[in-house]
């Protein structure tokens, strides 16, 4: 099945940082970024398998990419052209966005740059809760305004760990970019992708790009993951998980993926952070203690505030520009807590 390329209508912590590409400028031309450093009304964009009473009755299932057929990874390219394709709706609150899933990278370059440039998403305590806040509000777009009724994807790095090249995955996504095109992607449904948003916060229109490498994808290999699952505190989960799995999707991608702010340019995206959900989801378990664990996780800001930093909780509050109603952390925190309800395959 071919993919016609869609006219964008329309037209707005205690972690080590990774290595990555100028947050405020370019990639820096390089695929070495991301190296390893060593609430509102809770029933509006809830999970579909929540019951009216908000409480999660029949969960759905998420499932890695690969075990889809083809008819439905055809569905999904299609929900994510189709919001390509959709005009942006936050045109007054984030500068450059032309399409619907402009309005999402630019939600995530937003929460980057706060407060004069202070990252809130990457280097607090509140990095993997937001970001599974952000792979549901994707998943909410694709059901809601684009029509996807399948199940929602991941995919499970580890197996390609330094080899993404060749990945099933990444080849299904187009493959990666052409050296002599400035390592623009030509292939698949996203070939010759225009982006609005990025490098970093410039809003400099270019091609989709993805330079791979192989070492730093490394970082996902069995050996990695078995020593961010044996981790037993959730501060030294998440933070081993930043350095390594984290870094090496965003890294063995390369391209649009290094930049730390305007990543989600690459749809790809969020195939590797449904993967890092899915990593934290398989290490919480059904323990009650596990999924609350927030203790030394970090701050709700890089810098220090004025009046003292603040340390992540169950009560720290999550924005998606109005994308989805504001949360809290602890809305997040139990895929099966009400406001979330799935599990993964």
């Amino acid at each position: 099945m071919s993919f016609a390329r869609p006219t964008p209508a329309g037209g707005d912590g205690t972690h080590d940082h990774w290595h990555g590409g100028n947050q405020n400028g370019n990639n820096g031309g390089s695929h070495h970024g991301w190296q390893h450093s060593g609430g509102g009304n809770h029933n509006s964009g809830s999970h579909s398998g929540s019951s009216s009473d908000g409480t999660c009755k029949s969960p759905t299932t998420r499932v890695e990419w690969t075990t889809l057929t083809q008819d439905q990874k055809n569905a999904y390219f299609e929900a994510e052209l189709c919001l390509l394709a959709a005009p942006a709706q936050l045109q007054a609150r984030i500068d450059g966005v032309v399409s619907r899933y402009d309005d999402l990278v630019g939600s995530h370059v937003k929460q980057g740059n706060i407060m004069g440039g202070v990252d809130l998403w990457h280097v607090t305590g509140q990095f993997l809760a937001a970001h599974r806040y952000y792979v549901h509000t994707h998943e909410y777009l694709l059901r809601n305004e684009c029509g996807y009724t399948d199940p929602l994807p991941y995919w499970n790095e580890q197996p390609d760990a330094g080899s993404f090249a060749t990945s099933e995955t990444v080849l299904d996504f187009g493959g990666e970019g052409i050296e002599e095109n400035d390592y623009a992607v030509v292939d698949g449904p996203f070939a010759n992708l225009t982006r609005y948003l990025g490098p970093g916060t410039t809003n400099t229109a270019h091609l989709l790009t993805r330079e791979g490498d192989p070492e730093n994808s490394k970082l996902g290999n069995q050996t990695y993951v078995d020593a961010v699952m044996a981790e037993t505190s959730f501060a030294a989960f998440q933070k081993l998980l930043f350095n390594t799995l984290h870094a090496a999707g965003h890294g063995g991608v390369g391209g649009d993926m290094v930049n730390p702010i305007s990543s989600p340019d690459d749809p790809i995206f969020f195939m590797h952070h449904g993967y890092l959900d899915y990593v934290w989801w398989k290490w919480q378990g059904r323990n009650d203690t596990r999924i609350h664990d927030l203790e030394g996780a970090g701050n709700e800001t890089q810098a220090e505030p004025a009046t003292g930093y603040v340390p992540t909780s169950e009560t720290t509050n999550l924005y998606m520009y109005d994308i989805l109603p504001n949360i809290t952390v602890g809305d997040v925190l139990d895929t099966q807590g009400g406001y979330l309800c799935y599990i993964y395959a």
